[in-house]
């Protein structure tokens, strides 16, 4: 390979010498700063998309925290007053209002409910609204349907979370 290289020219060398240079530079660049600069922009991304994820949990923790707060006042209210008084007075309002029932406690936790006659959608809204506002949920329920539509007859209890 010596011999090789000392029969050019001068210029051949030099010209060959700056070729193996830059070729070396080339891989170089290719085969180590670039998969380096890669890496390192995608590494950038991930951080970035962690920290999103990170603040979007911060505040579904905090948002979780408030209505873990509301859900305990909602039930110390609940233990101040009746919950018989509770489930009467909600039963009173809109369409549960003018429907047959009949209402008993069951322990100091539990009521039963007895509508001979009531719409179903009206009922289940009820049930929804006594669970969002007071955690009031159903423990067992019968229903029968009517021959009248969205009617039914219904048998449950109800208990305090």
């Amino acid at each position: 390979m010596k011999q090789w290289l000392n029969q050019l020219t001068p210029n051949e060398r030099r010209t060959l010498i700056i070729g193996a240079i830059t070729l070396a530079g080339i891989l170089t660049y290719f085969m180590v700063w670039e998969p380096f600069v890669t890496a390192r922009a995608q590494l950038e991304n991930q951080v970035a998309s962690q920290k999103a994820t990170l603040r979007w949990m911060n505040q579904a923790a905090a948002e979780v925290e408030q209505l873990r707060n509301q859900s305990q006042s909602a039930a110390a209210k609940i233990n101040k007053q009746s919950f018989l008084s509770l489930i009467d007075k909600s039963t009173r309002t809109g369409a549960l209002g003018k429907a047959n029932k009949r209402i008993e406690p069951k322990g100091e936790k539990e009521v039963r409910v007895d509508f001979k006659e009531v719409s179903f959608t009206e009922l289940m809204k009820w049930l929804e609204k006594l669970y969002n506002q007071h955690q009031v949920q159903v423990s067992t329920i019968r229903i029968e349907r009517l021959p009248i539509s969205d009617r039914v007859k219904v048998r449950l209890t109800l208990k305090v979370h």
